[in-house]
């Protein structure tokens, strides 16, 4: 199925208070959705108070066709107003905390956590033009039986407006079903499953098999396939977690398969994963698609879903060459052949998934022989996922020519921008063309060192570092290619590379690497090593405290000095570091400064010289103690002491020595 893209509009909160901000979360645009069917042979933030939004979804079995939805937010002090808008559809509303308004739900204001239930319809057509390999006879790509339903996640709006400093309030979001199901917080299944998972390459994939559905493959070789793809696929936009569920066959489904969200989908029980067509890898394809397109770019989403699920097959031994080249053989024929893909409006049914997936398959073959195999359409593919802009044919021929050569340019142009079609290559063609995989570099993290005045200690997953610390990246680098190639790893912040490490490596070779770099700002900083990057995320840490001020003596003669010993703690549970002040009077007179650990505290001694007589304030933080030069003298530094209070005293004196 076609992605989807559909901008939502946020309304906006009305600041509430002097100081206070509007912000919205960043639920702009809908999940892509992509489907398949097989035929012929869809946070939390660097502060530590975010709302929190938690859904929970809930089966209805006496009404099916709907769903029960209950969303609760749990709201920090600093926010003075949120509203939400509720999906169209939203039937029987219920609420103790939310009160209706012509623009949504808005919040009381005082209950927390916050409740909204309402009723969704569940069932939703199949829609787009699907190729044979993703059609199937019925209606629905989402529905709900009565006794299960598969559904997506509903899309909850959400405004709210706060004090405090800009982007120091936003939203975190989880999804959950009540009582049995599974969600991967894009697609929910509901009803009784059960949950197999498998980690590779950085990825843990989940498979959800309801009990309603009867598989044709075991979960072991589904997810194994799952892997496989995921090694064998370098084209960057690997998603954490994917999650997959096995749908039963008894519904009247319109599609074999859909991908919604980026990292979410569901594929039929009873798909295959020995056909060309193979909707486990169709779907999969999808989620390490991270781009939008434009009209005329639209056709490479089914295009090269299509063309990957035919190629991992062949590749992993499911399908020959033979089934391979018929399944891509079907866009040489009519009325497909005909439609110009870079034009939609030119398109018969399922032009995309055929003519597009053979068209991309032998600009793929071309792009190999002209660079040696060097370098292939999966690094076209990879440069479509690094871009931020919706794609155009334009794009996709511009990366073509940066990775290849004009000829090629010009050929892939040939054929997306006409109605001519290229031939299924032949077997011995195929084997001049892709019988050597190029260099692909893998890079593998075993730990990651952090040091510095907070800390030093080692991890197996990335922690949040703070400015000031260092983080070494300990790993490996791989070449698990067909060619000998150049390995770089970067550490860089804000497109500049701080630190590199560079290399050569024959087919099969590895080589250790270690990369560090002291984070001197806040921000996100990438380590990358050839197609995967991990983002660090760097934080300014928190302002220590002063639990305790003491001083050795609280009188002193003018001109001499007391020693102050302050106490710096950090109450807080991330790191946080000083200077801290220390004043006189109005004066500062010195600083202190500590680099502490949560819950840590420290000592520092200062010298302190009282100048003149009077009495005055010595303060750190929060914390004062008095410290008196002399008599009582000039009162200096405390607040309602002054030269007429002193003038007074003097008389007082003055008539007190006068008594008889």
């Amino acid at each position: 199925m076609r992605r989807v893209v559909a901008a939502l509009a946020v309304a906006l909160l009305a600041a509430q208070a002097v100081g206070a901000a509007t912000v919205h979360e960043p639920a702009g645009a809908q999940p892509s959705v992509h489907a398949a069917v097989e035929g012929e042979s869809v946070a939390a933030s660097a502060q530590s108070s975010p709302i929190r939004k938690h859904i929970e979804l809930h089966r209805t079995p006496d009404d099916p066709g709907e769903i029960d939805v209950v969303a609760t937010y749990e709201i920090p002090s600093a926010v003075t107003a949120l509203r939400v808008a509720l999906p169209s559809g939203a039937e029987r509303v219920e609420s103790g905390s939310f009160t209706k308004t012509p623009d949504g739900y808005e919040w009381d204001g005082t209950t927390d956590p916050a409740s909204i239930r309402f009723t969704l319809p569940a069932n939703q057509s199949a829609s787009g033009s699907r190729g044979p390999s993703v059609q199937a006879s019925g209606d629905y790509s989402f529905v709900d039986v009565g006794e299960w339903a598969l559904v997506t996640v509903p899309q909850l709006r959400t405004g709210w407006s706060y004090r405090g400093p800009e982007g120091s309030v936003t939203i975190t979001e989880s999804v959950t079903v009540a009582g049995e199901g599974s969600t991967g917080g894009e697609i929910a299944y509901l009803g009784p499953v059960e949950e197999y998972t498998r980690t590779a390459n950085g990825q843990q994939f989940t498979l959800a098999v309801p009990e309603h559905a009867s598989m044709a493959e075991t979960p072991s070789r589904v997810l194994g396939a799952l892997a496989t793809a995921s090694n064998r696929l370098h084209v960057g936009a690997r998603d954490d977690d994917v999650w997959f569920v096995a749908a039963p066959t008894d519904a009247d489904w319109g599609v074999r398969g859909v991908e919604y969200g980026g990292s979410d989908a569901w594929v039929l029980a009873d798909a295959r994963l020995d056909r060309a067509s193979n909707v486990w890898f169709h779907e999969y394809v999808h989620t390490r698609q991270a781009f939008s397109t434009t009209e005329s770019g639209r056709w490479t989403m089914e295009a090269g879903a299509e063309y990957y699920a035919g190629l991992l097959s062949l590749q992993t031994g499911y399908v020959s060459f033979d089934a391979f080249r018929s399944h891509l053989s079907r866009g040489e024929r009519a009325p497909w052949r005909d439609a110009i893909l870079a034009q939609p409006s030119t398109w018969s049914a399922s032009a995309n998934y055929l003519k597009g997936s053979l068209v991309w398959g032998d600009i793929d073959r071309r792009v190999r022989l002209a660079t040696n195999s060097t370098a292939t359409m999966a690094d076209v593919l990879y440069r479509l996922n690094q871009r931020s802009d919706p794609v155009t044919n334009a794009d996709v021929l511009a990366a073509v020519l940066d990775v290849s050569s004009p000829a090629v340019e010009e050929y892939a142009n040939r054929y997306t921008g006409t109605r001519e079609v290229p031939s299924a290559w032949t077997r011995s063609q195929h084997a001049a063309a892709f019988s050597t995989e190029p260099a692909h570099m893998k890079f593998d993290v075993r730990e990651y060192r952090v040091s510095g005045p907070f800390r030093n200690e080692t991890f197996t997953a990335l922690p949040t570092l703070y400015v000031g610390e260092t983080l070494t990246v300990v790993g490996s680098v791989t070449n698990d290619g067909g060619r000998a190639g150049e390995y770089v790893a970067t550490v860089s912040f804000e497109g500049d590379v701080l630190v590199t490490a560079r290399g050569e490596l024959a087919a099969g070779e590895t080589a250790e690497v270690a990369l560090d770099e002291e984070v001197g700002a806040a921000g996100t900083y990438n380590v990358t090593a050839g197609r995967t990057t991990v983002a660090v995320d760097v934080r300014e840490p928190g302002a220590v405290a002063v639990s305790d001020l003491s001083v050795d003596q609280s009188r002193v003669q003018p001109g001499e000095s007391v020693t102050a010993t302050v106490t710096l703690s950090n109450p807080s549970d991330t790191p946080a570091r000083g200077p801290v002040s220390v004043t006189l009077g109005e004066n500062e007179v010195a600083t202190v400064d500590a680099a502490l650990a949560p819950g840590a505290t420290a000592t520092r001694e200062v010298r302190v010289t009282v100048p003149n007589a009077g009495r005055y304030a010595l303060a750190a933080g929060d914390a004062s103690v008095t410290v008196t030069a002399g008599g009582i003298g000039t009162a200096t530094g405390i607040p309602g002491f002054g030269a007429a209070v002193a003038v007074l005293a003097v008389l007082a004196a003055a008539l007190l020595a006068a008594r008889p």
